[in-house]
């Protein structure tokens, strides 16, 4: 089976979730109750803000490139 089938889609997220993109590599969401989240590997796991810095990440600019950093974390179960 195909993984890249299981990538998020954007209406699997709430309105007014935030997309971001930290370091390059890792895409995190910020839910609208605040709660964060790292979807590394393609699987949602808690995330501890303490480690961002206003220097380490970004909004992404879309949805779609939020996405492909997923993808790209999943290697080549993509």
């Amino acid at each position: 089976m195909n993984d890249s089938l299981h990538l998020p889609k954007a209406s699997d997220f709430l309105p007014g979730t935030s997309f971001v993109i930290k370091e390059f590599a890792v895409p995190l969401v910020k839910t609208p109750s605040g709660d964060w989240f790292n979807w590394f590997g393609g699987h949602p796991r808690p995330y501890d803000v303490t480690a961002l810095r206003i220097d380490n990440n970004w909004p992404a600019k879309s949805f779609e490139e939020w996405v492909s950093v997923v993808r790209e974390s999943m290697g080549s179960r993509s």
